[in-house]
Formats: structure tokens, sequence, C-alpha cells
């Protein structure tokens, strides 16, 4: 460079001296000084390649362990192509890096690619020359590494500068620590419930196939870990990114690659983001994906198809690198991408769900039972349940793959986006098109992604109002659902309506908070953007505008006025009618009020007698013996007859007995109202060979008959299974009459 040896000296100590003099070498301004011919013209090629150098000092300073001499002369050969460059070479694998970062911060500086190939090798041929001693270029690199960091390149600064709206709210993010963290302490509460409902259930298999499949639908304690471990899925991610980068490397074979498409890719990808390094894979259906490595540092997984691509469709390969940088820059690395555990479970809980539906339906077509009507709205009530519980995080990650996708188009263009996606074709076979539906919950259709590419750069205002719609398709779900469960349970349609209108204002009216925050989050979104992407990255982004996410925000705004205007509920437009049974009750001769439901709690009078009431067993022999010893019959038979069951207006249930025995001790249960059945469980616990068993009783009541069936069965509280069958269980099916409470 003799253009620039005369500067060269002042050169060097303006960049080894950091601050204002540093910045004064690669600023440029886009237009004349007054008087002047020009200007723009860039920090020139020496302060480029301190810049390097200061950027791969490391590297070079490990190259320093071997002879400077043999790195010249692997230099001069892999330069003229005399030989490949084999791994057995020490070192080798070391200097391939050191050329390929190098390299790759003069092309992310401004320098053409074949410039900073010829660049990178005169470079390394001036440092590893053979007249320079090791301790010379020790102490030249040292002063370099020890100066200020590295200014940050001018492909990041005009990267960000240029778009006004490619990164949208973190929804996800949003998910967790505004609806899932709230919810911890009630999912840690209800842990116990629910490990206690799925020991009953397999008690109940070991007794009964028909009671088990009742079980299964009215307990579905399964069903109610799926938020708990979803949340626990996604803590993972993030408390361990570290391991999970480690896994996905030994369980997909990742290694680093000296391909030299590899390297190009990776100078491309470090542009935008210098921590982020290339790992190649083997997989050949799919092209990238990016996983973390620490908090605020990722990889991406590149495979064969995406190195054909990158030869074929350079600028479509781009996209695809740069859509997997977005979301490291976005900061959702560490919930989206390979081997995330929170992905895996959206995509395996769909699996789980078909099997917990399906069994049981199974079970109870070839069982039959009575309880035909309970079983089919406790069957709705699961089908729905997960369904509904994945519609918000699945809008999350649908946002996130969107947003990421813009980031892409910004830096590419939207053709290039839409090739890399490619054409949109049916799937043809079962596999497919199962794998398909299950491409869904973690990904938007590929229509929607091609039709947000065709409206860039506007679209903005829709996007980001996607995961409040999420919230309205949410809100409409759980009404469709009310509406078919209340027609199960016996209502007429004024009725649901009632219901589920009432059950709205209360969904609404509890999620104020949540729809404040959103408000709060779009409407500030243009100054906090800055702020979120420089929690991941040391990138910077110019201000977004304020008017698309003003109008997004419209979406909850709408929500909490419509909540807000309610005010207190009005009254039910009908009373409840009394019970069938009401109609032959003794007290049915003095007309009783009937109570208006104030809540989701059913609180009707139950055979003609307002809450709360007694039960009485009114039959001689209550029980039917399933398991344990006979003796344990007239035992059990002797204590439950004389008891006396206790149902409170607020759901409890308790049973107490006259006789005040010890050696049967129980606890409150709880009771549900399904029209004229109601479910009832209750712990009991009794003493047996000088330890203590803790059972359950889970059963129905018919009000318009006054039956009362279930089972009483033992828990599973630890220890071999297998016990359970030597310990007593008991069938109840007996008549009970309904009396006031004393």
């Amino acid at each position: 460079m003799p253009a620039e040896s005369a500067t060269a000296e002042h050169v060097g100590a303006a960049y080894l001296a950091g601050g204002k003099r540093r910045r004064a070498l690669f600023r440029t301004s886009g237009a004349a000084e007054p008087g002047g011919f020009g200007g723009g013209f860039g920090p020139g090629e020496l302060a480029v390649i301190l810049d390097a150098l200061r950027a791969t000092s490391g590297g070079l300073l490990d190259l320093l362990a071997g002879s400077p001499l043999a790195n010249l002369l692997v230099l001069i050969a892999v330069r003229q192509g005399m030989r490949p460059r084999t791994e057995a070479e020490p070192s080798g694998e070391k200097f391939d890096q050191v050329i390929g970062g190098l390299a790759g911060r003069l092309q992310a500086q401004g320098v053409a690619p074949e410039r900073a190939e010829e660049l990178t090798y005169e470079t390394l041929k001036v440092v590893f020359q053979q007249d320079r001693s090791t301790e010379e270029i020790r102490a030249f690199l040292g002063a370099l590494a020890a100066s200020p960091p590295a200014e940050r390149l001018p492909a990041e600064r005009d990267t960000t500068a240029q778009g006004t709206g490619w990164m949208l709210p973190p929804w996800l993010w949003f998910y967790f620590l505004g609806v899932s963290a709230p919810a911890v302490p009630g999912m840690v509460a209800s842990v116990q419930e629910d490990a206690d409902g799925v020991a009953s259930i397999i008690g109940y298999l070991t007794a009964n196939a028909n009671q088990a499949v009742a079980a299964l639908f009215t307990g579905a304690g399964l069903m109610e870990f799926f938020p708990a471990v979803l949340l626990l899925a996604g803590i993972a991610g993030v408390l361990f990114p570290g391991t999970r980068g480690r896994w996905a490397e030994r369980r997909h074979a990742l290694r680093p690659s000296d391909d030299p498409a590899i390297i190009e890719m990776a100078a491309v990808v470090q542009r935008h983001a210098p921590t982020v390094e290339l790992r190649l894979g083997g997989r050949f259906d799919r092209l990238a994906r990016v996983y973390p490595t620490g908090w605020r540092t990722a990889r991406i997984a590149v495979h064969p198809p995406l190195i054909r691509l990158w030869h074929a469709d350079r600028e479509a390969a781009t996209a695809v690198l740069l859509h997997e940088v977005a979301h490291l820059r976005q900061g959702d690395h560490l919930i989206v991408g390979l081997a995330s555990p929170f992905l895996w479970l959206v995509r395996v809980w769909s699996v789980l769900l078909t099997l917990l539906v399906l069994i049981p339906v199974t079970i109870y077509v070839f069982v039959g039972g009575p309880e035909a009507p309970m079983v089919l709205l406790s069957l709705v009530r699961n089908v729905a349940t997960i369904p509904i519980a994945l519609i918000l995080p699945v809008a999350g990650l649908w946002v996130a793959e969107l947003s990421a996708d813009r980031f892409a188009i910004q830096e590419t263009s939207p053709a290039a986006l839409r090739r890399a996606l490619g054409p949109v074709g049916p799937r043809t076979g079962l596999p497919a098109r199962v794998g398909g539906l299950l491409d869904l919950l973690t990904h938007p259709p590929r229509r929607l992604r091609l039709r947000a590419a065709a409206g860039w750069p506007h679209g903005t205002a829709a996007l980001a109002a996607l995961w409040p719609a999420a919230l309205v398709v949410r809100i409409v779900a759980i009404a469709l659902f009310g509406l078919v469960a209340h027609q199960l349970n016996g209502s007429s349609a004024t009725e649901a309506l009632g219901e589920v209108g009432r059950g709205l204002r209360a969904d609404l009216d509890g999620a104020q908070p949540l729809l404040v925050e959103m408000i709060v989050l779009l409407v500030n979104w243009p100054l906090l953007a800055p702020l979120w992407i420089r929690i991941w990255t040391s990138a910077s982004m110019a201000r977004q505008r304020f008017a698309p996410y003003l109008v997004s925000a419209l979406v909850p705004a709408v929500l909490a006025a419509g909540s807000l205007t309610t005010g207190e509920q009005p009254p039910p437009p009908e009373a409840y009618p009394p019970t069938a049974s009401a109609s032959v009750s003794a007290s049915a001769t003095s007309p009783v009020p009937v109570p208006t439901l104030t809540g989701a709690l059913d609180d009707r009078p139950w055979a003609g007698q307002p809450l709360p009431v007694e039960l009485r067993v009114t039959e001689v022999i209550p029980l039917t013996q399933l398991s344990g010893p006979p003796q344990w019959l007239g035992t059990a038979a002797g204590w439950f007859g004389p008891s006396i069951w206790r149902a409170e207006a607020d759901g409890r249930l308790s049973l107490s007995n006259p006789s005040g025995r010890t050696d049967f001790r129980t606890s409150n249960g709880n009771w549900l109202r399904q029209g004229d059945r109601v479910t009832f469980w209750l712990t009991v616990e009794y003493d047996f060979d000088g330890r203590t068993v803790v059972s359950e009783i889970l059963g129905e009541l018919d009000l318009t008959t006054t039956r009362l069936t279930g089972m009483w069965a033992p828990k599973i509280t630890g220890g071999d299974p297998l016990q359970l069958l030597e310990l007593p269980s008991f069938d109840i099916a007996t008549a009970v009459s309904v009396d006031p409470a004393a």
C-alpha cells in the first residue's frame, strides 16, 4: 500500500490510541466539506487491516506457539494451491480459522471479497516473514490485543440504520414473563393434586376398567401438567444454553469445517453478529438452524442443502443465514432453534393428546356404561384443553419467525426470501401431511410467510397485532367450548348463551392486567426495541416508527375498554329452574328461593334443598369389596354407612362419623356439579397392618334419583404399585337422602 506509507505511523498510533482518534479513522461523510471536492472515501486499507488483525489477534497469538516459518510455508502452499491442507497438519485447523476470520473482518469493513482474500494473505506473509522473531511478532500482536476493543463494524451500523420496523415485539418472552410466570404459585400448589389424580387413575385401573375410564376423564390430572411443563421447558432452555448447545452438537454430529463455502458464509454472518459461528451437519432435510452456546452467543448448524443453495443462489442462502442470525438479535435463540426443549414439547404434546383421548374412548366403546353424557362432556373438555393452551405460545413462535423473516428481507430482498422458502406445493402421503401439521405448531404456514414477504416493507402493524389477535382467538375458543359444554350439560340455548356471556365478562375482567401490559409494550416498543437488541448483541438499531405499533395496540385496547364498560355483571335473563327431583321432594311444598350463579360453581339447590346440605346413606349394604382382606368389608361398611356427608356452597365436601372412630380419618374434599350430576372426591386415611394408607373416594351423585355411585381405592404414595391389590378397595352404589345442613 504505497499510497498509505507516508501516513502509516499516524494511522497506527491513532488506532492503538482508541477512542475518538480511532473513530476518526473510520468516520465517513456523505457530502463534501465546504469548498472540497468530495467525501466518504473511507478509512483506507491500513486502518481496516489493523482492525482485522486486532479482531483475530487471539488466534494469531495461538499460532506463535509453533514456528512462524512453518506457518509461512503453510500459508504459501495454501495460497498457491500447491496441495490441499490435511487434518494431520498441526495447527492447520486454527490457521484456517484465522484466515477465515481475517478475511471475513475485512469484507465486513466493506472490502471486496477478492481484495479481502489478497490482503489476508499479504498481511499474514508480513506477520510471519522470516526475518521477524517470535518475540517481535508477539509484541506487535500484544499491543493490538491490549488496545481498546475493536470498533463495531460499519455493516452493522448501516444495517440498523436502514430498517424502521424489522423487529417485532418479543411476544414469546412476554408469554413466559407475563402469562406463565405469574401462574407459577398456582402451578406449584396444584402439583400434589395432579399427582394424586394420576395415582388414583392407576389405582382404579387395578380394580375396575369402567371406573378407570370415568376417573381418567373427570380427573384429567395429566392435562393439568401441561402449562407447568411448558413453562419448565422454556426455563430449561434459558438457564442452560451451554448444555443445550453441547447436546445439539453431539446429537447432530455438528463440527467445524474448512470448506470454502462455510468460510464465506461465516464472513457474511459475522458482519451482522460477530459472535456467531458456523458448524457443519449432515442432515439432508433441512438448511440451517440456530442454537445457543450461551445467553448472548449462538452457533448456526448448516447442512449440505444450504451449501448447494449457496453455490446456486447466494442471495437466497444469505437470506436463510440472516433469518437464523435474527433469532439471536431478537433474543429468542434461547427458546427456538435446534434442540429446543420448548419446541420439542409443543410438537410432542399434540401426539400425546391424541393418545390420551383415543385410548379412553376405545376402552369406553368396548366396556360401555351409563355415564355416557359425563364421559362425552369430559372428552370435549380434555380435547379442548391443550389446543386452547397452545394458542398463545404457538402465536409467539409464529411472530418470532415472521420477525426473523423481515430482518432477512431487509438485508437481502423479498424475492430472495421467497426463493429460500421454495414453492408451495401439496403434501402427499400421510407422514408428510402429519409432519406438515406438526410444523404449523412451530412455524407459520408458508403461504403466510410468502404473503408477508410480498407486503414488505408494509405490514408491521398487522404482524405486531398477531399475538394480541391470538388472545382474541383464545377467548373465542373458550366461548365455543363453553357453548358445547353447556349444551351437553342439558342447558337450553338461552341458558348456555347467558352463561358464556357471563364467563366472557369474567375472563376479560381477569385479563385486565395482561391487556394493560400489552398496550404499554406496543405503545413504547419503538423506544424499547433498541434497548432489547442491545441485551443480546452489540448491534444497535434506528428508532422505529410509532404509527404501526399504535395501530396494533388498538386490539388489546378494545378488549380492555370492553371489559371496563361491562361494569358489574347483570343478573341472568331468567332464573335457573329447580331440579327435576324438586317436584317430588317433601320440601317442595314450601317454595325455596332459587339462587343465581355467583361464579363458575353451580350452587343451585340439591334435590330441592339449598346448600349447604347433608347426605346420609339409606341402604343397608352400601359397599362391594374389590380387593384386600375379606374381613375389611364389615369394617369399612361399619364406618362408611353411618357417616354424614356435608356439601358446602363454595364447593367443599366433608365426611364425619358420629361414632368418633379414629382409625378412619378424612380431610376436606370437593364437589363439582354438571347439571343434575355431582362429581366428588374425598381423601380418607385408615390404619392397615400398622401403617397408614391414603385412599380416595371418588364418584358421582345423581340428584334426580339421589343415587350415589363411586369407587373407594388407595392412592399410590410410594413403594410398590402392586401392593395396591393387597389393600382394600370398594365399589359404592347406594341411595342417599338430601337434607338441610344442621
